[in-house]
C-alpha cells in the first residue's frame, strides 16, 4: 500500500468525521493530504471508491482471513468492533442510499463471502427455494439492519450487543422469538 493512498484515506476518513459525506468534494481530501489532485484518481475512482476501499483494507480483509479459517463468529465480533472503534466515520456512512452507499458494499461483501462458505460446505438444502445466493443475501441483510440500527442509534450499545442480538434473529424460530408455540 502506498504513502500516498493512505493518507487520501485517512484524510477522508477526517473529513468525513467533521463535516459528513455528502459535502466532502475530491480538493478537500486532496488538499488535505497535501496531494495533487491526479493523485487521487492514481488511487481512486470517486470518493465512493474510497469508502469501499477503507471499508475492505480495514475490516473486511481481516474479517474474511478468519471466516476462511473457520471462523464466523470471531470474524463477525472483529468487524462490529473494528467498527466501533472508528464509530463516528461509520455513523456518518450509514445514512448513504443508493448505488456505491457503504451499505450496498457491506452487504456485497457479506453476500458474497456468505454464499461462497455456503456452497463449499456443500450443505444440503433444507427447501428447493433456500439457495445458497438466498440465504447469503438473507443473512446480509439481517447483518446490515442491525449494523445500520447499531449505528443510528442514540442510545450507547456496545459492538458485542450487537453481535448476541443478530445472532438471536439468525439462529432461533419465531417461536423462541416470540415466547409462545402457535400450535
Amino acid at each position: 500500500m502506498t504513502q500516498s493512498r493512505k493518507k487520501l484515506a485517512e484524510s477522508f476518513k477526517e473529513l468525513v468525521k467533521e463535516k459528513g459525506f455528502q459535502k466532502i468534494i475530491v480538493r478537500d481530501i486532496t488538499d488535505r493530504a497535501e496531494v495533487k489532485r491526479p493523485t487521487f484518481y492514481s488511487y481512486f475512482k470517486d470518493k465512493y471508491d474510497v469508502v469501499e476501499w477503507i471499508f475492505v483494507q480495514e475490516i473486511w480483509q481481516p474479517a474474511r482471513s478468519l471466516m476462511a479459517a473457520g471462523y464466523t463468529q470471531e470474524a463477525l465480533r472483529f468487524i462490529l468492533v473494528s467498527m466501533e472503534k472508528d464509530k463516528d466515520y461509520y455513523r456518518k456512512l450509514v445514512r448513504q442510499e443508493g448505488q456505491n452507499s457503504f451499505g450496498e458494499i457491506f452487504r456485497k461483501c457479506i453476500r458474497q463471502e456468505t454464499e461462497a462458505v455456503l456452497r463449499e460446505e456443500g450443505q444440503p438444502q433444507l427447501h428447493r427455494l433456500l439457495t445458497p445466493e438466498l440465504m447469503a443475501e438473507y443473512l446480509a441483510h439481517v447483518f446490515w439492519f442491525m449494523i445500520e440500527k447499531w449505528l443510528i442509534s442514540q442510545e450507547e450499545i456496545r459492538a458485542l450487543e450487537v453481535i448476541e442480538v443478530y445472532q438471536i434473529l439468525v439462529s432461533d424460530s419465531l417461536k423462541n422469538l416470540f415466547g409462545r408455540d402457535d400450535e
